[in-house]
């Protein structure tokens, strides 16, 4: 499946605490500004949930709450606008845009807004799940 062409409008945005919208976003808001301006679908905003995003207590027990509402998806399933969560310092904490073909959009402190694999070296043992957002199912 081919990356879709407007995942290029969200390649180099700069990086943001709790930041939501192109100005500067971090990789939570990065997931909600795609989900509502590619799929017209809303998500919270969680800004008031946690300080920093090195804050792995408060993210990692965000991120679990929050999938709870989200379908998991096998891996082998994953397709364009599905979320991925990653863990970073061992905890699920970071989250990404599925694009197809194994490539995520996503951003975090320090590099701006990029697409990556996320079965590379860096990416593959630190995949938590997949998760699709219940207006995705059709």
């Amino acid at each position: 499946m081919p990356i879709p062409f407007w995942a290029g409008h969200y390649i180099g945005l700069p990086f943001k605490e709790r930041g939501r919208d192109a100005g500067g976003l971090d990789c939570w808001g990065l997931v909600r500004l795609v989900l509502h301006e590619q799929f017209d679908i809303q998500v919270p905003s969680y800004t008031h949930c946690y300080v920093s995003s090195t804050d792995q207590g408060q993210l990692g027990s965000l991120v679990r709450r929050e999938s709870l509402n989200w379908k998991v998806i096998p891996a082998r399933e994953a397709r364009c606008g599905d979320v991925i969560v990653l863990r970073m310092r061992g905890e699920p904490m970071h989250v990404g845009m599925v694009l197809g073909d194994q490539q995520m959009l996503h951003i975090e402190r320090g590099i701006n807004s990029v697409i990556e694999r996320y079965g590379s070296l860096r990416w593959k043992n630190r995949v938590v799940g997949f998760f699709r957002h219940h207006h995705t199912e059709t």
